[in-house]
C-alpha cells in the first residue's frame, strides 16, 4: 500500500542534513536519532512506499535552509533535486483558498499554512518536526505525524 504524506521542511532537512553538531552528548544523540527517522521518511518517499504531496514553496526553503547549513551550493541542488524528483509539487494559486481558510482557523505562520493546507487538500498525512505546525494541523483535524514521535507507518 502506498501512503500518501506530505513533509514539512523540517523533514526533509533533517532527513537530508546529517546532523552537524561537534560535542558528543545527549543533544548530539537526539539529533541523530531524529535524522535517521527522517532519513527513513525520504527513503521510503525513494522507493515509492510513500508518495510526498509539497507545496511549491519547499523547494526554496530546502535551498535556503541546506545552502545555509552546508555552504556548499551544489549540496542544496542536490537536495532540491532529491525534492523534486520525489514529489508531487502544488502550486500556491492552487492552495491559496484552502490556505487562507487554514491561516484564519490556526492563526499559523503563513508556511506553516501552506503546508497543512496541502495535506488537508490531498488527504495525506502531515510529517512535521515543528510542534507548533503539529499541534495547529491537529486542532482542524488534518492527520499528522510529529517527527520526534514517529514509528513506521
Amino acid at each position: 500500500m502506498i501512503y500518501k504524506v506530505t513533509t514539512d521542511t523540517s523533514v526533509l532537512i533533517k532527513g537530508l542534513i546529517p546532523p552537524r553538531r561537534k560535542n558528543n552528548d545527549s543533544i548530539l544523540f537526539d539529533s541523530i536519532q531524529i535524522h535517521k527517522k527522517a532519513a527513513s521518511i525520504l527513503q521510503k518517499i525513494e522507493s515509492g512506499e510513500y508518495k510526498n504531496h509539497i507545496p511549491l514553496i519547499a523547494l526554496i526553503e530546502t535551498a535556503c535552509v541546506v545552502s545555509r547549513l552546508t555552504n556548499d551550493p551544489s549540496s542544496a541542488s542536490l537536495a532540491v533535486s532529491f525534492v523534486s524528483n520525489n514529489a508531487k509539487m502544488y502550486d500556491t494559486a492552487i492552495l491559496l483558498e484552502k490556505s487562507i481558510d487554514v491561516g484564519i482557523k490556526t492563526k499559523a505562520s503563513g508556511f506553516d499554512v501552506l503546508f497543512i493546507a496541502c495535506a488537508e487538500m490531498t488527504n495525506s498525512t502531515l510529517m512535521t518536526d515543528d510542534k507548533k505546525m503539529f499541534e495547529k494541523a491537529c486542532e482542524i483535524g488534518v492527520d499528522a505525524i510529529f517527527l520526534r514521535q514517529y514509528s513506521e507507518l
